[in-house]
């Protein structure tokens, strides 16, 4: 058994974080309006608020240096503040015969300290709750047409208002993240130099974060990722043949990608349950804004597993007596199967394209000198 605090190393990140360079804006969003139909903003896209085509920015202090995230002592200074984690983990393992044993083991970790970044200019009161309806699609949930609710958007007095500070987010409520693993595995040997061996990995992971700093947008703010979403089978052997010569492989089944799907609605289809345009748009029309919507809790759909055979063959030269040579062909993925590592989970036309799947059947060759 072992158990441990570990807390985050720092050397001069605060310090960094805290530069005005760095605490300066250097990304923002827009919205403007193509009135003529020429696909260009017809604006001074150097002045920060609204002009000709273009709406205000959404944060005006965007290019300047100025500071508009700061540090509460809490987070830069003092004992025991420093985020960390808590890790613990047993294991046994049991002789059952002379030739196999099994190991079983179960890992927890839970970490601590958590910040938040407050907007001092807003309070919950200044968002406006809304809800959308997703499209019917049989790969959503129930084939879609659910209401999403629990969506909020800032209103338009305090759209562009930043003034940052990051704080404990003990400041707020309880902000918790817990990892639960659990492994068996099983070790083999058997006449003739024949080894086999495979183990299963599974665990469930919870992140907590219900409490409100600014928005009130709580959805999916209770995470859970499954057993089924983090399990791990492999199985491996070998054995030797004659001259010298060993083949063995590796069996490896992972658990699939996870599906999310986050979609672009737009200001027409939010308005109705809004009661008002977007903020994004002030008060301008026609509204061209939208806002990012989740139609899928995450950890609730997943890919096929994806399952990877590999094999190696080995010869096994003597040089001489302290000088051993073995040679290497390595098969991976044999069966050259394409499971989808990876999706598009950008709900539209691309949704749920692969963006990465399992490379494709690879012959290495090698070598490995001993002495």
């Amino acid at each position: 058994m072992s158990f441990g605090r570990y807390v985050t190393k720092t050397a001069v990140e605060n310090q960094v974080a805290s530069n005005p360079i760095n605490t300066s804006v250097v990304s923002v969003t827009r919205t403007w309006n193509d009135t003529n139909k020429n696909y260009l903003p017809d604006c001074d896209l150097g002045n920060r608020f609204a002009n000709l085509e273009c709406l205000d920015m959404s944060d005006p202090n965007f290019g300047g240096q100025n500071i508009t995230t700061r540090y509460t002592d809490d987070v830069l200074t003092g004992f025991g503040n420093r985020p960390y984690n808590w890790d613990m983990s047993a294991e046994v393992q049991q002789q059952l015969t002379a030739a196999i044993s099994v190991t079983a083991g179960y890992y927890r970790n839970w970490f601590g300290n958590f910040r938040a970044t407050d907007n001092l200019e807003v309070t919950s009161a200044d968002f406006t709750h809304y809800c959308v309806t997703a499209p019917f699609d049989t790969r959503l949930p129930s084939g879609g047409g659910y209401n999403v609710c629990g969506l909020y958007d800032v209103s338009p007095a305090k759209f562009n208002k930043v003034n940052n500070l990051v704080t404990k987010a003990s400041n707020f409520g309880d902000q918790t993240q817990v990892n639960d693993f659990f492994t068996v595995g099983i070790e083999t040997r058997f006449a003739k130099g024949m080894r086999l061996g495979g183990g299963v990995d599974t665990g469930r992971t919870v992140t907590d974060n219900c409490f409100v700093v600014d928005s009130p947008q709580l959805l999916n703010c209770h995470l859970v990722t499954p057993f089924n979403g983090q399990t791990q089978i492999k199985l491996n052997g070998s054995y030797p043949l004659p001259y010298d010569f060993v083949v063995s492989g590796v069996l490896l089944s992972l658990s699939g990608a996870n599906i999310t799907a986050s979609a672009t609605v737009g200001n027409d289809a939010i308005m109705s349950s809004l009661g008002r345009n977007l903020a994004a748009c002030g008060t301008r029309t026609p509204c061209s804004a939208n806002a990012t919507v989740p139609l899928i809790e995450p950890g609730t759909q997943f890919e096929g597993r994806i399952n990877r055979f590999d094999l190696r063959l080995s010869k096994i030269v003597r040089l001489t007596p302290r000088i051993r040579l073995q040679a290497n062909m390595d098969a991976y993925n044999v069966l050259n199967a394409s499971a989808i590592a990876l999706v598009n989970n950008t709900y539209g036309s691309q949704w749920r394209q692969p963006t990465s799947i399992l490379e494709g059947r690879l012959l290495q060759f090698g070598g490995q000198l001993n002495f």
